[in-house]
């Protein structure tokens, strides 16, 4: 399985996670919804911006994204920044914004979407 790049260091600002729900929920006539566990496992989405710090490491990203996880099909091993374990994370429909932040364009912001299955 492939691994997420170390040199693309995971920014805070704009980190956000998301977890789908695991019930079922039920609206009745009277009284409050039923709710029961639907699904053993969630699927969680983390909104993540990464910072590549030289153009070396953003033609490598750019590399690993085209050849090695071919566009974002294939799952690779990420380390989740909350519990520092090891997760199959693929990024979802394969979509990247890249930015560049400064003229030389040797600083880059890479954002995407990362789906992962959790317990």
């Amino acid at each position: 399985m492939p691994a997420f790049p170390t040199y693309a260091r995971v920014l805070l600002d704009g980190y956000a996670v998301q977890q789908a729900s695991a019930l079922k929920r039920t609206e009745m006539d009277a009284g409050p919804p039923k709710q029961r566990l639907e699904r053993s496992r969630q699927m969680t989405e983390r909104q993540v911006t990464v910072q590549l710090r030289s153009r070396d490491d953003y033609t490598a990203f750019m590399a690993w994204f085209r050849d090695t996880i071919h566009r974002g099909a294939d799952w690779f091993d990420w380390t989740d920044p909350e519990t520092l374990a090891t997760v199959q994370a693929r990024i979802k429909a394969g979509e990247l914004q890249r930015q560049p932040m400064n003229p030389a364009l040797t600083l880059w912001h890479v954002s995407f979407t990362l789906e992962s299955w959790d317990a």
